[in-house]
């Protein structure tokens, strides 16, 4: 669990999988901070969840900006007050899918980088933090984003129904996934690694919201790794959410670290 000093970086807080995790650790009175382009969106969700308005006073703060803005990214990993780093960071940052006319790439979004860009911002971002205070590189935060089944270059893990969907339909935003994941793990090894560690949590077919009243709960999730996938059709957003906080973000998920995670129901 982290130190009360501590505090976890949340990008994409608005999305139904790293929503219910943001749930998860304010209930467990761990302090955030997030960035939004829309804080009143952000504050409604959780409000509507039962986080009451002095949990968001104490516990969370909010950078209004964009992934795109490196500053942005720089205000929500480090501390305006102290200049303390967060300890780790999580990620659930995607676009919206949009139909097109094509028989081979029917589906994009509207940002088609965008997993790719948020990580490489992230990244720079680090770096400029370790230049600007060189202390805070002696505790480097771990990362953890969101990926999605169908990526893997070692073993399948999407169920055969779903394989046609996977690698032809989603092909385009799924290529920014494994971009992602490319820039996680390179930069958390070797001597100019800017995290502590990196993990990739891929669930499968993500239905339901981000309430997490609505999913099965995060002992029912079935858990797998690159060499062993998990396989099944689809996981509860709020499954994920629960799991990730459970499994990484309480504890700190260095027994993670390195991993490519497969979740599904």
């Amino acid at each position: 669990m982290t130190a009360s000093s501590d505090f976890i970086a949340f990008f994409g807080a608005t999305g139904g999988c790293t929503n219910a995790a943001l749930v998860h650790t304010l209930n467990a009175g761990i302090h955030v901070r997030a960035l939004a382009r829309t804080p009143s969106k952000l504050t409604d969700m959780l409000l509507a969840q039962g986080i009451s308005q002095a949990t968001i006073d104490s516990q969370l703060t909010i950078i209004k900006g964009d992934i795109a803005s490196v500053p942005a990214i720089k205000s929500v990993l480090l501390s305006d007050k102290d200049h303390t780093l967060a300890s780790q960071i999580m990620s659930g940052v995607g676009g919206t899918p949009q139909l097109r006319w094509s028989i081979k790439r029917p589906v994009t979004i509207d940002n088609p980088e965008i997993c790719a860009t948020t990580t490489k911002n992230i990244v720079q971002a680090l770096h400029e933090i370790y230049t600007e205070h060189p202390s805070t590189a002696t505790h480097k935060p771990s990362i953890v984003v969101i990926s999605t089944t169908g990526v893997s270059d070692i073993k399948e893990d999407v169920p055969f129904g779903f394989r046609t969907m996977y690698h032809v339909a989603l092909a385009d935003p799924h290529k920014d996934k494994k971009v992602m994941e490319k820039i996680i793990t390179e930069n958390a090894t070797g001597p100019d690694a800017v995290f502590h560690g990196a993990i990739a949590v891929r669930p499968s077919f993500l239905k339901g919201d981000h309430k997490i009243k609505g999913g099965k709960g995060w002992e029912k999730v079935k858990v797998g790794h690159e060499a062993k996938p998990a396989v099944g059709y689809t996981i509860h957003r709020a499954d994920v959410g629960d799991w990730i906080f459970k499994q990484i973000l309480r504890t700190g998920g260095e027994q993670w670290f390195g991993q490519k995670i497969t979740l599904t129901n």
